[in-house]
C-alpha cells in the first residue's frame, strides 16, 4: 500500500512538474505580447546580444525539462541530459549551419522559381545536414555509453540534442536580423521553432532505440537507421517550408496566421512521439509491476 502510494504522489508530482513547465512557455509568449502592448513596441525592436541568448534559451531549458520528464520510469542522469544538449547548441548546430552555407549557396537553389529546387534544398540539405548533425552528436557519445539501455533512451536523448541545436538556430536566426524583431512574434517563433526540433529528433531518436536493441542483423539495423535519417529530414525540412511562408508574410502587420500554421505541424510530429513514447515506456524493462 505505501508503495502504491509513493506511486500515485510521483505520478501526481511529474503531471504537476510538466503543467508548470508547460505554463511557464505559454506565460514566456503571453508577457512578451503584454510587454509590446503595455509599451506600445507596435514595430521591431532591438534585443542586443544577451537578450537575444536569453530570448533563444529560456523556451530551449523548458522544453528540456518536460521532454527529461517523458522517461518517468527510469530517468536518465542529468549531466548526460545537459551535455548531448550543450553539444547539440554548440557542436551540431554550427557545424550544420557550415556545412549548410557550404553545400548549397541559398541564392543558387533557393529562390527557384518552380519551388522544386527549393524543396530539395530544404529536405536534402538543410533537413539532411541538421539531423545527421543531431544524430552524430548522440550516435557517437551517449549512445555508447551504458546508460543508454533501453529503446526510450533514444527519444530522450535526441529530443534533448533537438532543443539544444533549436538554440543555435534561434539565437543565429534572430542574429541575422540584427537582433531586431516584434518580440511578441519571435517568442512564439522560438517557442514553437524549438518544440520542432526537438520533434524531429524524437522521430529519429524513435528509431536508433529500437535499432539498437534490435535483434535483426546489422545491415537491417543499418538500412533501419538510414530511413529514420531520411524521414526526420523530410520533417526537418517541410518545416521550413512553412517557416519560409512565416518569414514572407508582413511582420509589420503582426500575421499570426504562419505561426498557428507551424505550431500545428510542430505538435503533430510531437503528438506522434509521445504515442510512440508511451509504447515504449508499456515494454520498459524498468517498469514498475512487470514489463515485457
Amino acid at each position: 500500500m505505501r508503495k502504491q502510494r509513493w506511486s500515485l504522489r510521483r505520478a501526481r508530482l511529474l503531471v504537476g512538474t510538466k503543467f508548470l513547465l508547460l505554463a511557464g512557455l505559454v506565460s514566456f509568449v503571453l508577457l512578451t505580447w503584454l510587454l509590446s502592448l503595455v509599451a506600445g513596441l507596435d514595430r521591431a525592436v532591438h534585443l542586443g546580444p544577451l537578450l537575444a541568448a536569453a530570448m533563444a534559451g529560456v523556451p530551449a531549458v523548458l522544453w528540456l525539462g518536460f521532454f527529461y520528464l517523458l522517461d518517468r520510469h527510469e530517468p536518465e542522469p542529468k549531466q548526460l541530459i545537459a551535455g548531448v544538449f550543450v553539444l547539440g547548441a554548440l557542436v551540431a548546430g554550427p557545424i550544420a549551419s557550415f556545412v549548410q552555407e557550404q553545400a548549397a549557396p541559398v541564392p543558387a537553389l533557393y529562390g527557384s522559381p518552380t519551388g522544386l529546387a527549393q524543396v530539395v534544398y530544404l529536405v536534402l540539405v538543410v533537413g539532411l545536414t541538421q539531423e545527421m548533425c543531431k544524430y552524430a552528436a548522440v550516435r557517437y557519445t551517449v549512445y555508447l555509453s551504458r546508460e543508454f539501455d533501453e529503446p526510450m533512451d533514444g527519444i530522450v536523448y535526441m529530443m534533448a540534442c533537438g532543443t539544444g541545436f533549436a538554440v543555435w538556430t534561434n539565437y543565429q536566426w534572430l542574429t541575422d536580423r540584427g537582433s531586431t524583431v516584434h518580440i511578441a512574434q519571435a517568442a512564439a517563433k522560438i517557442v514553437v521553432t524549438t518544440l520542432a526540433h526537438a520533434s524531429f529528433a524524437g522521430a529519429l531518436g524513435y528509431v536508433m532505440g529500437r535499432a539498437k536493441f534490435s535483434r535483426r542483423n546489422a545491415p537491417l539495423r543499418g538500412l533501419l537507421l538510414m530511413l529514420g535519417l531520411i524521414a526526420a529530414a523530410a520533417l526537418n525540412g517541410f518545416f521550413y517550408l512553412v517557416a519560409d511562408f512565416v518569414e514572407g508574410s508582413d511582420w509589420q502587420l503582426h500575421t499570426w496566421r504562419p505561426l498557428l500554421w507551424a505550431f500545428v505541424y510542430a505538435s503533430f510530429v510531437f503528438g506522434v512521439i509521445l504515442f510512440l513514447s508511451q509504447r515504449l515506456l508499456a515494454s520498459s524493462p524498468f517498469r514498475r509491476g512487470g514489463g515485457a
